[in-house]
């Protein structure tokens, strides 16, 4: 049987031989492109060591540097890795000096986020890695998830390809995510209305509570998803089915399918979306008049928001007076 001695110079042994064989990949997959004689790949790992070059390097060298920042956002400590830095003491400084510690690694992945937040829009490659980043929030002791945030903001109509290339990924979360950015991105988005216009039917409620609030916020240039959300229509959770009414007035003007749903809602005394649907009748104007009998019979109840926004329907649906077109 081995000693102990023996083993732990057989783990050093093989650490040094990983270790080795990590320089030689490090060495190969530094071939470019270049700044200063370094690749973007050398500048990442210096975001830890310093940052400020770094960062100057990495906007000089501009998209080309977006490959090397994805993979800096992506990377995960291995294995080897922890081990190594257990042992760092005891390894030689070859070695050692090529070990990433845990704190140094989050360091690179943050200021990764924040050289993609400098490029812009010409960082959109990157948006699946700062989706999966924006929601990480147990990755170590640096937070880069508000800063991913405010890049994939920033990227903006830019990433909208990129984004519609997540929802059809596997990760629930992440589809969610591309949905919710799709529409803060609005009218610009409208290239994704076919992609949301599936999620709609998505076996996940979070990704279809995005969607149909997506579409709403594209609008019009979301036409081509009118068909899915006709579909959506159907009985089930009445909250998501004001959602995918509001959705088909926004995007369609179409009252002749929604105007039953909100009104069938507002008629149930005990239908806690009431206030919902009068909310959506105020949007509709003149074209929810069909929906005056209910909503003056709400005007009879007792005080509530959803009287409230009854009567701001009703007045929405009078023709304007002589002195209001002066």
């Amino acid at each position: 049987m081995k000693s102990t001695a023996s083993r732990k110079r057989a783990v050093i042994a093989a650490l040094i031989g990983l270790g080795i064989l990590g320089l030689a990949f490090a060495v190969w997959i530094d071939r470019g492109p270049f700044h200063d004689g370094k690749s973007a790949t050398y500048w990442t790992r210096q975001l830890a060591r310093d940052r400020p070059k770094a960062l100057r390097a990495l906007r000089e060298l501009g998209p080309a540097a977006v490959p090397a920042l994805v993979s800096a956002v992506n990377r995960k400590e291995s294995w080897w890795n922890r081990v190594g830095n257990r042992l760092r003491p005891k390894l030689p400084k070859l070695a050692a000096r090529h070990l990433t510690s845990s704190i140094e690694a989050d360091m690179i992945r943050e200021g990764a986020v924040r050289a993609l937040y400098d490029l812009g829009p010409n960082a959109a490659p990157a948006v699946p890695a700062l989706i999966r980043a924006d929601g990480d929030t147990n990755r170590g002791i640096f937070s880069h998830t508000s800063l991913a945030h405010a890049t994939l903001l920033k990227i903006g109509e830019a990433g909208v390809p990129q984004l519609i290339e997540v929802l059809k990924r596997s990760d629930p979360k992440a589809r969610a995510k591309a949905a919710m950015y799709l529409g803060i991105i609005g009218p610009k988005a409208g290239d994704a209305a076919s992609a949301l216009g599936k999620a709609l039917s998505d076996p996940h409620a979070a990704v279809r509570r995005e969607a149909v609030i997506a579409l709403s916020q594209i609008g019009p240039p979301a036409r081509a998803a009118l068909p899915q959300l006709r579909a959506a229509l159907q009985p089930g959770d009445d909250y998501f089915r004001l959602q995918v009414a509001q959705a088909l007035w926004d995007v369609g003007r179409e009252a002749e399918l929604t105007l039953p749903v909100l009104i069938n809602v507002l008629t149930n005394t005990n239908n806690v979306n009431r206030a919902k649907a009068a909310m959506i009748l105020v949007e509709m104007g003149p074209a929810a008049r069909e929906a005056a009998p209910a909503l003056t019979n709400v005007l009879r109840e007792e005080f509530s928001y959803a009287r409230v926004k009854a009567e701001e329907a009703l007045r929405g649906m009078q023709p304007p007076t002589p002195a209001s077109t002066r």
